[in-house]
């Protein structure tokens, strides 16, 4: 399937087309990057593990041209031409000698059927839907594309509003020059701390990261506490903060007291910021400036009395705040793609990929190491085919973050491949009062139940668990815990000693360790 190829455009349009005709929910930026993620785009072989990943069955076929039969086609499929370095088209119908197809240069266009089989190779690939197939979260991921098309538009209109708006503004107080150095300076920090999110290894944000003893800005920054969604930060809420706040008060300083209050507002973030940050004995500079800035305005709206004046909700008032507050979010959400695209290098990246994803290379990898046995006698927790011969073992902590997204990747494999087997060891403290550990020995004598529904159903409750408590989900699956696991964890933990584990996750491959630089998302391309 790997050796037909096409030009990239050609195939993701021939894909979207796909899509479009089987009415399945998958956006066309979805399709675009399902195949620039691909190792072996553009290619056969791309599309249909494009179209597996969407729950989409799909399979390839060789037609000889003396089999061919027009009434044995299943329709729409897609058919391989070998010319010009190969093409692919969608086939939509043939009738009565016309054959209906699309492709990047023609929608929904004919040919004669005779010129068909002159050009077609006998290369077709036939799709299938279920009531599963679709993309995973696709009307957020619709919505968020639509955001995405909207910014450049809504863009500029907002900055010729505000340009319109400054004509017009007033004269500025001393305390309001003060309180817009101070979000002038919070627009400053919020900067670094975007350039920080998008390239950690700059060397200016680092040295002043680095003041001030042994601080860790990354520990911070990259943890899930520095988020509020997968695709929004808290540097970026305050980014928009400072930002609206002082277009608001350049435009009109008779908001102050909105302000005021919005500050007011924003002060319990510096306690949650701080406190994080003093648990995890660790301190992000930048992040500790914006907080201190936050409490000066406090002060200075205390001291300037801006929070005793009354807030007007005249209607162009609020227009100002909505307009001011607006144009900071759409400016980034329009230049933040194109500063992650721009660290990404992405010729050098597809380069890499074509090496990494050998797989006769990964094997010699892969092999080159020693193998560790992980017998029935441990007792691992045991998902997917059991007689499959590719066996994954994960060995995870019930407490571990990445464990839980590891965990989530291996259980979307399982829904849509049948020739993998995955064996879980849990790494934990071994101790009769420690949670890990009974976790750990709860879901063993889950498993022993030869119930594989059910031992899969409390995994996956367990690590989607944000705050995982054991005695609430211990409930919602009762099970006895027989002798036979009593010392379950003392097995799990003798063989992680024996094995050289020093971290969770961590991967094995029919009992080899997953070498650098392989990740376990680079699994689905390595493993058949």
């Amino acid at each position: 399937m790997i050796l037909f190829k096409a030009t990239k455009s050609n195939l993701e349009s021939v894909l979207i087309s796909l899509i479009r005709a089987l009415k399945i929910n998958v956006t066309a930026k979805t399709v675009e990057t399902c195949l620039s993620d691909h190792p072996e785009t553009p290619s056969l072989l791309a599309l249909s593990d494009c179209l597996t990943s969407w729950n989409i069955e799909n399979q390839a076929f060789g037609i000889p041209r003396e089999d061919y039969d027009v009434n044995e086609l299943l329709f729409p499929f897609v058919a391989h031409f070998p010319e010009k370095g190969g093409r692919f088209v969608l086939i939509t119908n043939i009738a009565s000698g016309v054959v209906q197809f699309s492709d990047e240069e023609h929608k929904n266009s004919t040919m004669p059927e005779n010129e068909f089989l002159k050009r077609w190779d006998g290369i077709a690939l036939h799709a299938e839907t279920s009531a599963i197939s679709g993309e995973k979260d696709y009307k957020q991921n619709q919505f968020k594309y639509l955001l995405q098309r909207l910014i450049l538009p809504t863009g500029l209109i907002l900055l010729i509003s505000i340009l319109g708006l400054i004509f017009y503004q007033q004269n500025i107080s001393w305390s309001s020059a003060i309180l817009s150095l101070t979000k002038l300076s919070g627009i400053t920090v919020s900067i670094l701390l975007l350039i920080q999110s998008i390239n950690s290894n700059n060397p200016f944000v680092q040295n002043l990261c680095s003041l001030g003893g042994k601080n860790n800005c990354n520990a911070i920054l990259k943890s899930n506490a520095a988020k509020i969604t997968s695709w929004l930060s808290w540097s970026e809420v305050g980014f928009f903060y400072f930002t609206g706040s002082f277009l608001l008060l350049l435009i009109n300083p008779a908001n102050t007291a909105t302000l005021a209050w919005l500050n007011v507002l924003a002060i319990p973030y510096t306690i949650y910021s701080i406190s994080y940050q003093y648990r995890n004995k660790n301190w992000c500079i930048l992040c500790c400036t914006v907080q201190a800035l936050l409490w000066f305005e406090l002060i200075i709206n205390l001291t300037s009395g801006y929070l005793f004046i009354s807030i007007d909700f005249s209607l162009i008032n609020i227009a100002l705040f909505a307009i001011c507050f607006l144009f900071p979010i759409v400016v980034w959400s329009f230049l933040k793609p194109f500063f992650l695209e721009s660290t990404q290098l992405k010729p050098i990246q597809q380069q890499l990929k074509t090496f990494k994803y050998n797989s006769d290379l990964f094997k010699q990898a892969l092999t080159n190491q020693p193998r560790y046995a992980v017998s029935d006698e441990l007792l691992p927790v045991l998902m997917g085919n059991a007689e499959a011969d590719t066996v994954i073992t994960m060995v995870s902590n019930p407490f571990c973050g990445p464990c839980s997204r590891a965990h989530k990747t291996i259980e979307e494999w399982l829904q849509t491949r049948d020739d993998i087997q995955l064996k879980v060891i849990f790494s934990t403290a071994d101790h009769d009062h420690d949670s890990g550990t009974k976790m750990a020995r709860h879901i063993t004598a889950l498993s022993l139940m030869n119930d594989q529904q059910v031992t899969e159903k409390a995994l996956n409750a367990w690590y989607d668990q944000s705050s995982k408590k054991f005695e609430s989900w211990a409930e919602q699956f009762p099970v006895t815990i027989v002798d036979e696991v009593a010392n379950v964890t003392e097995k799990h933990r003798a063989w992680c000693k024996m094995a050289e584990i020093t971290f969770t996750p961590t991967i094995l491959i029919n009992g080899y360790k997953l070498p650098e630089p392989y990740r376990l998302e680079d699994l689905k391309y390595l493993i058949n």
